[in-house]
């Protein structure tokens, strides 16, 4: 299975996963980041600190961006 990396953009800042997962597609990939946007953005509300700018990118093991996840978009589906 081809292996696929959740980062986590703030504006110029990248916090890098480092290890990534195995996902069958990318459309797995894009379930799980918008999975882990709703985490994120649930425990940034219970703490008064909801910032729109934050985005997963999902990325191939050479750093391609193949998607972008804004945590936004956790509240619309």
């Amino acid at each position: 299975m081809p292996r696929f990396f959740l980062n986590i953009r703030d504006g110029d800042f990248l916090a890098r996963d480092d290890e990534g997962l195995e996902f069958p597609d990318l459309e797995a990939a894009r379930a799980e980041a918008l999975a882990a946007a709703r985490d994120v953005l649930g425990d940034a509300i219970q703490h008064d600190q909801v910032q729109d700018t934050r985005q997963y990118e999902i990325t191939d093991p050479s750093g391609k961006v193949l998607a972008t996840i804004p945590l936004m978009d956790a509240l619309k589906s």
